[in-house]
């Protein structure tokens, strides 16, 4: 009995010693818990509160607008989406970027390596008659054209071939007097020679002459024969005519050897050379390469064209290539003077002007940085500053990066950091006489430019003409600035000028908007430093223009219409800037102690 009441009373013992501990465990495990889980909501509901206020709602297609509450675009009406501030504390100009993001992205990089300066010139030109091929077929007496044997232009003709059967007075004259002479041949030879030596000057054949001798019958009709071998391209004639002596009958080209004449812009004539080889295509026969070398540089450019024919020589034995067949052509020049220096991919570039922006690869994504171009080698350009050999640059995928540079609010091409030149301001430098054409010039680019938002190439060509020669009273040995603003204008006049030239050119509206891009940065860079008189210019950008490098352009106006895609994307883009100067009243003296 009494071993009984121990073990009920060391059992009572432990259960409660077990509960004790029990609940003091529980009270540390979930009464903290409770509290610390009390605690941290307090802190999360903060914390949601404060990123509520602090969310800013912006467009994936136009990253720049920016606004505290969510919406629809102003620019193009999408939906706006919350800001990724994510990456905020790290550097502006660090887009991060894993490698697993950039395999999903499809961006590739490629290492800066020294290369060989090599200028790749594509020029445009056409097949051409060889002018050292061409006769002329003329008649050598005065006579009436009884009977054409060639009757078109295109016909081929062989040397000796009839070309026209010809009744000639005088010859009939000649003729006589030949028989006269020989019935006194004995007593006075000298008049047989006189006499066959008048027909051999009217281009009487030995034969035709030794016929009327043997004969004794004067001829009535004389035929015409061809000096050459060839085609006719052109005649002058018809039956019936009557045609005096030294007179051009037909005009007869040999084939067989033809000229390829290309034009060149005045920026590469410094890199072509006679004897440079040169590779061209044409149209007729796609995927066909001929190969020649430069024969000829013409001295002289054409005013209206501004350029310079290239001539090169083509062996055409077999009469494929046609007179007037439309040639491309390449010229590979060797610019033995920037041999070993940097270059980089084009499709690594993002133009902006005098400036380039690239993505270089760094540990953890890519950073935005501007450099500065050299030549343009085909695929690729030199690079003079700002990377080094074998540093990485984002080749594939550019855009993608820069794109989401834009929507984390980080350096890009819509939010590029300050310049460190800076815009110069030489108002004080410019003339009236220079503002008032300077005025004229861009009135003239605003209808230009509404042109290209029609998409009229036609009248886009006449529209340059008309911006060209606004810019021709503008050279800058014929303007009044003083100072810095001569070099600057003279810097500036060349680009625009040739610019200008490649739309005034090309028929293609695509071409004319690319030339349309350098051309408006320039005029940008012109207007900032040397003014706009009182005029009020918009600065307005489109990301998507020129494959997505982006596009800058001017407008008299706040409203977008966009030059580079027309109706496409007519309202695509945003104005960067708004420019307005007055012009200083009056120039400071410095006065000589």
């Amino acid at each position: 009995m009494k071993n009984t009441i121990e073990y009920i009373t060391n059992n009572w013992k432990q259960k409660l010693t077990i509960l004790v501990v029990g609940l003091f465990l529980g009270w540390l495990i979930f009464g903290g818990k409770s509290e610390s889980a009390s605690e941290h909501e307090g802190h999360q509901h903060a914390s949601e509160n404060v990123a509520v206020a602090a969310t800013t709602w912006t467009c994936s297609m136009h990253p720049q607008i920016q606004q505290p509450n969510e919406g629809d675009c102003p620019i193009c009406g999408m939906d706006l989406i919350p800001l990724d501030n994510s990456s905020s504390n790290s550097s502006p100009a660090l887009i991060e970027m894993n490698e697993t993001a950039m395999k999903l992205a499809n961006v590739q990089t490629t290492k800066i390596e020294i290369g060989k300066a090599v200028k790749e010139i594509r020029l445009n030109g056409k097949v051409q008659v060889d002018e050292r091929k061409i006769s002329s077929q003329a008649i050598h007496f005065d006579g009436r054209i009884e009977k054409l044997m060639v009757n078109f232009e295109g016909e081929k003709v062989s040397k000796g071939q009839t070309l026209a059967r010809v009744y000639a007075p005088k010859l009939l004259s000649a003729q006589q007097e030949l028989l006269q002479a020989l019935k006194t041949k004995n007593s006075y030879p000298e008049l047989v020679k006189a006499a066959e030596q008048k027909l051999k000057f009217w281009k009487l054949s030995k034969a035709q002459i030794n016929r009327i001798k043997e004969s004794g019958e004067v001829l009535e009709y004389f035929e015409i024969k061809a000096d050459a071998s060839g085609y006719v391209i052109k005649r002058n004639v018809a039956e019936g005519n009557y045609a005096k002596a030294g007179s051009i009958l037909f005009d007869i080209a040999d084939l067989s050897h033809v000229w390829v004449v290309f034009d060149a812009y005045e920026k590469d004539l410094s890199f072509i050379q006679k004897g440079d080889e040169i590779e061209f295509t044409i149209s007729a026969f796609p995927g066909k390469v001929f190969k020649s070398k430069v024969s000829n540089i013409d001295p002289v450019i054409d005013a209206k064209k501004r350029s310079l024919s290239i001539r090169t020589e083509l062996n055409n034995q077999d009469l494929l290539v046609k007179p007037e067949m439309l040639a491309s052509g390449i010229i590979y020049a060797e610019i033995s003077q920037m041999n070993n220096m940097l270059v980089v991919p084009k499709s690594a570039i993002m133009w902006t002007g005098k400036r380039s922006i690239a993505y270089v690869k760094v540990e953890g994504g890519f950073e935005m940085r501007e450099i500065e171009l050299g030549e343009s080698l085909g695929d690729f350009y030199i690079v003079t500053d700002g990377l080094e050999e074998n540093e990485e640059v984002v080749s594939k995928g550019t855009f993608t990066v820069d794109a989401a540079a834009q929507l984390n609010n980080k350096y890009s091409m819509m939010n590029r950091p300050e310049s460190k030149e800076g815009i110069q301001n030489l108002q004080q430098y410019v003339s009236m006489d220079f503002s008032m054409k300077l005025k004229k010039l861009l009135s003239s680019y605003y209808n230009l430019k509404d042109i290209l938002v029609e998409t009229k190439a036609k009248e886009s060509k006449l529209a340059a003409k008309t911006v060209m020669s606004n810019l021709m009273q503008m050279k800058p040995n014929d303007v009044e600035l003083k100072s810095k603003a001569l070099p600057f204008w003279k810097e500036k006049y060349t680009g625009l000028h040739d610019h200008l030239a490649e739309i005034m050119n090309n028929d293609d509206i695509e071409i004319q908007r690319k030339a349309f891009k350098p051309f408006s940065e320039a005029l940008i860079e012109t207007l900032k430093s040397l003014g706009t008189g009182k005029e009020k210019v918009f600065i307005q950008f489109c990301p998507m223009a020129d494959n997505d490098s982006g596009a800058f352009w001017i407008s008299s106006e706040e409203k977008i219409m966009n030059p580079y895609f027309g109706d496409m994307m007519l309202h695509c883009g945003e104005v960067t800037e708004t420019i307005i100067h007055e012009k200083p009243k009056s120039v400071p003296q410095q006065h000589q102690h």
